[in-house]
C-alpha cells in the first residue's frame, strides 16, 4: 500500500489485498445453495466477532450504513408510537430525519447548552430516563454509538440500563464504533444495532447488516411494512431460509468473508481495539507535537476519528490538496464544523509507517498552505 492513497477520512476506508481480491472468486447467482451457504457463514460470522453470537442473530442489507439505519429505525416502532433520538451529532440528527420521513413521530434529547456543546457533549443517561417518563408514546429509543461528525462516544451501555426498565426497544448506530471502538457490545443491552462491512471490520462498502436480539426480533413482527426494500421483517424470513428478497452484492458479500476471516485470525475484538487505541496515540502524539487542538475532550474521544482545529492561516482545501500529494485524504469537518475544522480518520488497513510519517506529512502541508 506504500504507492496507494491512504485514506483517513471516515468511510470508505482503506482494505487489504486479500480483501479486494476477494471480488474476483467469481459470479455466483444468488439463488444457488453456494450463495445460501456464504450467507449463512456471514450471518453467524458478523455477531460472532462482536461478541453477540450467543445473543443477536444478523440480517445482511445490500446498501450503505445509512441503509440498516433507516431499516431499523422504520422496523422498531409501532403504529401511531413514537422514537426518541439522541441527537448530539449529524448522525444523530439523520435518525429523526429517517423516522420523520417514515412518517413516525421522533421525539429529540440532546445535550444542553448552545452551539458546539450540543455536538461535543455525550448524552446524560438522565436525560434519557426523563423524557421516556414525558412521553408515554416512545416504542424505541435510537442512539449512535461513535458519532463520526466529531469523534466522540456516546455512553451506549448506561442508557441500555434504562431503556430496559421499559418496553422500546433499543437501537443503536454502531457503524463507525462496531468492531473497533472499546464498548463491548455484548454489555450495552442493545435490541437492534446498526453495522457497515467497512470501517471497523475491514470489508468493503456496500453491505450493512442489523443484529438484533430476541426482543428486537419480536418488534419486528410488530411493525407494520413501511417500506418494500428496508424492510427488517421481510430479510429476516428469507434469509433464515439461505434467501435473500432482493439480489444482494454478491463479490462485497465475498470480500466481507476474506475480511472477518483476518479479523478473527488476528485476534478478533480484542486485537482490533488494542490496534486502534495504538492507531489514535500514534496520531495524537503527532498532533500535539504540532500544536492541533482536538476537539473532543480526553474522556470522551474514539479510537478512530480525530476532529482537529485548522491551523491559523489553513484553509480547509489547501490543506487537504497539500496532504494529497504526500499520499493521505483527510476529511471536512460537518454541519458547523466545516469552516473552522477537519477530521484525520484512522479506520481500515492502513500500514503502520505511513501513521508514523504522518505528523511530518502534516507539518509540511501546513506549511505549504501558509505560504
Amino acid at each position: 500500500m506504500d504507492e496507494e492513497l491512504i485514506l483517513l477520512n471516515p468511510g470508505p476506508a482503506c482494505t487489504s489485498r486479500a480483501v479486494k481480491n476477494a471480488l474476483l472468486r467469481g459470479d455466483l447467482c444468488h439463488r444457488e445453495p453456494e450463495f445460501a451457504e456464504l450467507l449463512t457463514s456471514l450471518r453467524d460470522a458478523v455477531p460472532r466477532a462482536v461478541g453477540l453470537g450467543n445473543t443477536h442473530e444478523s440480517i445482511l442489507l445490500t446498501g450503505s450504513g445509512t441503509a440498516a439505519m433507516e431499516a431499523a429505525v422504520i422496523s422498531a416502532v409501532r403504529r401511531d408510537k413514537a422514537i426518541l433520538v439522541v441527537n448530539n451529532g449529524v448522525y444523530g440528527d439523520r435518525l429523526a430525519k429517517i423516522a420523520r420521513a417514515n412518517g413516525i413521530t421522533a421525539h429529540e434529547v440532546s445535550p444542553s447548552g448552545d452551539g458546539l456543546a450540543r455536538w461535543t457533549t455525550p448524552i446524560d443517561p438522565d436525560a434519557v430516563r426523563t423524557a421516556l417518563r414525558e412521553h408515554p408514546d416512545i416504542d424505541a429509543v435510537a442512539v449512535v454509538h461513535h458519532e463520526t461528525t466529531t469523534g466522540m462516544i456516546n455512553p451506549i451501555k448506561a442508557i441500555g440500563e434504562v431503556v430496559a426498565e421499559t418496553d422500546a426497544v433499543y437501537v443503536i448506530d454502531s457503524i463507525s464504533g462496531m468492531g473497533n471502538e472499546d464498548q463491548d457490545l455484548a454489555e450495552v443491552q442493545g435490541d437492534i444495532l446498526c453495522g457497515s462491512a467497512n470501517k471497523g471490520l475491514h470489508g468493503l462498502p456496500g453491505l450493512s447488516f442489523l443484529m438484533c436480539s430476541d426482543k428486537g426480533i419480536a418488534r419486528l413482527s410488530e411493525v407494520p411494512a413501511r417500506s418494500l426494500y428496508l424492510n427488517a421483517a421481510s430479510y429476516l424470513s428469507a434469509q433464515r431460509k439461505g434467501e435473500v428478497p432482493f439480489t444482494p452484492a454478491v463479490q462485497v458479500c465475498y470480500a466481507l468473508d476474506e475480511a472477518l476471516e483476518e479479523y478473527e485470525a488476528a485476534g478478533g475484538f480484542a486485537a482490533r481495539t488494542h490496534l486502534y487505541r495504538e492507531r489514535a496515540e500514534l496520531v495524537r502524539s503527532s498532533f500535539a507535537r504540532l500544536g492541533l487542538r482536538i476537539l473532543i475532550e480526553q474522556p470522551h474521544r474514539g479510537n478512530s476519528v480525530t476532529t482537529l482545529h485548522l491551523p491559523d492561516g489553513v484553509s480547509y482545501p489547501s490543506l487537504h490538496d497539500e496532504l494529497k500529494s504526500h499520499g493521505y485524504v483527510i476529511y471536512a469537518g460537518q454541519g458547523g464544523l466545516s469552516t473552522e475544522y477537519f477530521r484525520i480518520c484512522t479506520l481500515g488497513e492502513i500500514p503502520w509507517h505511513r501513521l508514523e510519517q504522518l505528523g511530518d506529512a502534516l507539518e509540511q502541508s501546513i506549511k505549504a498552505a501558509r505560504s
